[in-house]
């Protein structure tokens, strides 16, 4: 699979990240893997949450997700793409919730990055 962020199209060009909404008595989190898998094709091995964003529509549950699988785009994902530089340098129709949650995601990775310690024996 290619590295980076994956990230879904819709049939009117605009670029999300795979989700969607949480039906009544399900949990976040297991929305997350429905949604991931319905539009994706792909198997949630983890889901880690990172933060919830408001945006003027809608209340965002941001996961960090390891899947396996090949990626295919389906249900309401007409296609997929992988996002491999910052979400601020990308000329990708966006939406602006998915902007900003990326440049989010970008900073808790760099800031993730430079807690991780390596041992050696």
């Amino acid at each position: 699979m290619e590295a980076g962020v994956l990230l879904a199209g819709d049939s009117s060009g605009l670029v999300l990240l795979p989700g969607g909404g949480v039906d009544l008595g399900e949990l976040p989190i297991a929305a997350a893997a429905r949604e991931l898998r319905e539009e994706t094709r792909l198997v949630a091995v983890s889901l880690r949450f990172l933060f919830h964003h408001e945006s003027p529509t809608n209340m965002h549950h941001v996961y960090f997700c390891e899947a396996e699988g090949k990626p295919v785009a389906a249900d309401d994902a007409e296609t997929l793409l992988f996002l491999d530089q910052p979400a601020t340098e990308s000329l990708l129709n966006l939406s602006p919730a998915t902007r900003t949650i990326l440049v989010r995601f970008e900073a808790w990775h760099q800031a993730s990055m430079k807690s991780v310690v390596l041992g050696n024996a």
